[in-house]
């Protein structure tokens, strides 16, 4: 039995709901409400969100208008925005989204005052003159008060030319205070927010010799990671080495295509080369190999390169690889750099000698291993492989007195469990490759 009734009737409902049965009317009415007040919800929400923004989404057309004419304004007459054309990163990221986090509260907006930066930047320059006419701790201390205040500057009249200048500056006046560290901090800070900076030689002309210092330094100090510095500004507050890393690899994939991209890459690998990690050494000068063919720096790389995969190879019972490489380099600097190969020949010839010493071993060792399993059909054939492939090393010899004294043994290990191929039938020459042949 179904119970009709209209949805105003509270009764109906109540009976109903007691009953266990309910109108399918009132679900379809209750479901359409739902909808009705959800559609409304999200279109207050839209709505507001546009006002906000300033409703460009919802009139593309204005706003696409009104951003060219703004546009098109500060080109003609830059003047009119009081010599103010914002760049660089922030300036890129102010767009409705940031707007409206302004607007709504979660973000604050910068400051700018073109006036105060100017002065505060003609100041900073006083101090700085008066600095380099100075010695001593007082000629730090006059940098340090400069960098001080070219940063205010700076502050003051974001993503602007003066800002690019301010940043330059002060990290100049640290870099002279020897506070190296915040001056790396200041260079990375322009590089960062100006990418394509007029300064960007020079500022990775400081890193570079920053990070050289550092590692320098770690060589010579040997800090453990856990030391702290507290006293020398020229260091940072721990890992002076790792500091020094992070500016190269910094240099050499912010700016690939930069005066010093080779020269950051090289001297990362001396390092890790000095340090004993040759495998990455050696990626390290492959990098440099493959991504600057015309680098000063190619041929020792290189070379540094098949000392670091000879060193980083493990012996026979592992890979291959660094052995096959270095073989590769060292046929390529023959090839490539024939008056640096003549002069390093006997580096090149012993390093010949110990990848064909190593190959060899290897084979060797593959024919132990099947002697030792009684398989001497496999193991005549490694024995022959020493033999015609690497001649020249001490394991011919070996292998010719071992083919003598295996000459006569069968070449398949003998069975011991011979009653079972009898009982269950020998099916070991049925392959499917013999039946094809």
């Amino acid at each position: 039995m179904k119970i009709q009734c209209a949805v105003e009737n509270d009764a109906c409902i109540e009976s109903m709901s007691s009953g266990g049965i309910v109108d399918e009317r009132i679900g379809y009415n209750l479901l359409a409400v739902r909808t009705m007040c959800l559609r409304i919800l999200f279109g207050c929400l839209l709505l507001g969100s546009q006002l906000l923004a300033g409703c460009t989404l919802l009139s593309p057309n204005q706003g696409a208008m009104s951003d060219y004419e703004f546009a098109k304004r500060s080109i003609d007459s830059p003047t009119e925005f009081g010599d103010y054309r914002p760049e660089g990163k922030s300036a890129e990221r102010d767009t409705a989204v940031g707007s409206l986090m302004q607007k709504i509260g979660l973000q604050r907006s910068r400051r700018k005052n073109a006036e105060l930066a100017k002065s505060q930047y003609a100041a900073a320059e006083q101090t700085f003159n008066a600095g380099r006419q100075t010695d001593g701790e007082s000629r730090k201390q006059a940098f340090r008060d400069a960098a001080k205040q070219f940063e205010k500057a700076a502050d003051n009249w974001p993503s602007s030319a003066l800002e690019q200048d301010a940043l330059l500056m002060a990290g100049e006046a640290s870099f002279f205070a020897e506070d190296y560290y915040h001056a790396e901090d200041l260079y990375s800070r322009l590089s960062k927010e100006y990418p394509r900076n007029r300064y960007l030689d020079h500022v990775e002309s400081r890193r570079f010799e920053i990070a050289d210092y550092w590692l320098k330094l770690q060589e010579k100090t040997n800090k453990s990671f856990l030391q702290v510095n507290f006293t020398d500004s020229k260091e940072p507050w721990n890992d002076t080495g790792g500091h020094g890393k992070r500016v190269l690899e910094s240099l050499r994939i912010d700016n690939p295509t930069g005066k010093l991209g080779d020269d950051a890459t090289m001297r990362l690998a001396m390092d890790q080369y000095e340090a004993k990690q040759y495998e990455d050494a050696a990626q390290t000068f492959a990098d440099l190999r493959m991504t600057y063919p015309d680098s000063e720096h190619l041929f020792n790389a290189q070379f540094l390169e098949m000392q670091s995969l000879l060193e980083s190879y493990q012996g026979p019972s592992y890979s291959s690889v660094p052995l096959t490489d270095a073989m590769k380099r060292v046929k390529q600097i023959a090839q490539q750099f024939p008056s640096e190969a003549a002069e390093h020949q006997q580096d090149l010839n012993r390093a010949y000698a110990r990848i064909r010493f190593s190959l060899a071993e290897r084979v060797w060792n593959n024919a132990q291993y099947r002697l030792n399993r009684s398989e001497h059909g496999s193991a005549k054939f490694h024995l022959n492989n020493i033999i015609e492939e690497y001649g020249d090393t001490p394991f011919a010899d070996r292998a010719r007195e071992e083919l003598a004294r295996i000459s006569d043994k069968p070449d398949d290990p003998p069975q011991h469990l011979g009653f079972l191929l009898k009982m269950f039938g020998d099916k070991s020459n049925e392959r499917p490759w013999q039946k094809a042949n």
